[in-house]
């Protein structure tokens, strides 16, 4: 186990310049910073290979966190923009990251609130979990989920365009994204079922700093709002598996992504990246 204290997750240097990243084991990943933000074009929290491609996709770049609690908004996630512009700065926020074998937790608290973030990945499926877990000790927050979503190879930048709109369509306890024709489609789906907030928006230039500060853009299909009591959990799954459920017993699966110590699930090393 690797654990990273607050005092290296809240300098900028070390958030932006420290990376993770877990697989599982059948060509798929998550990978970020440290600090959440996305600093080469081959960071995302699912990326897989779509059905025509041997080359990895992203496809949900990230998710930006938003806690609202007793009237304070505390923004979690973690963007740079060209040129050098950091909105929000959610890392300042950030106690604690923890690797174990083929899972990372994330610890942040401010205000009333502690909020453990864990990703892990279904060993040879493409399909990332994504958990939320609010301390006993909280108050009541509301979580606002900002999925910011993509479809491009590993190699290549996204150019979004007013005219580029992706399919977003409901299914049960969430949506189905198709980014354009013939896209493979993958799934944003949630446990409990959350309110979605359509938008239709893109997000732009995010500027990825350890790839000579290029930039891509990524889209917004909407918002996902649950209200958290202390003690409570929240699942998000993104997958382009057909049969994928949030529905899951996630302590079982913490337990058995810690055990997975496969080699290339190892903290912070850009070089594990797929080459371009």
């Amino acid at each position: 186990m690797l654990v990273i204290p607050r005092e290296i997750c809240r300098e900028i240097k070390h958030a932006f310049g420290f990376e993770w990243v877990v697989r599982n084991g059948g060509g798929s990943y998550a990978a970020a910073s440290l600090g959440g933000a996305l600093t080469r074009r081959q960071h995302g929290l699912l990326v897989a290979r779509p059905a025509n491609s041997e080359t990895p996709f992203v496809m949900l770049a990230k998710l930006d966190e938003e806690v609202e609690v007793e009237g304070h908004l505390y923004k979690l996630g973690a963007n740079e923009y060209q040129t050098n512009v950091l909105s929000p700065d959610g890392f300042l926020y950030l106690q604690q990251a923890t690797q174990s074998g083929a899972l990372m937790q994330f610890v942040y608290e401010a205000g009333r609130f502690q909020l453990t973030k864990s990703v892990w990945l279904e060993p040879a499926r493409a399909t990332t979990y994504v958990h939320y877990a609010l301390s006993e000790q909280s108050v009541p927050v509301q979580l606002t989920l900002v999925p910011l979503c993509d479809y491009r190879a590993v190699h290549t930048l996204t150019v979004g365009s007013a005219q580029w709109r992706f399919q977003v369509q409901p299914i049960e306890n969430g949506a189905r994204i198709i980014a354009r024709e013939g896209a493979t489609p993958y799934t944003l789906q949630t446990a409990p079922r959350a309110n979605f907030t359509p938008l239709d928006l893109w997000y732009w230039r995010f500027q990825l700093r350890a790839d000579a500060n290029s930039s891509t853009d990524l889209y917004v299909p909407g918002l996902l709002r649950l209200t958290l009591e202390p003690g409570a959990t929240w699942t998000l799954t993104a997958s382009t598996e057909a049969d994928a459920t949030p529905e899951i017993d996630a302590p079982a699966a913490m337990h058995a992504a810690r055990q997975r110590e496969w080699s290339d699930n190892l903290p912070f090393v850009p070089a594990l990246y797929p080459a371009p």
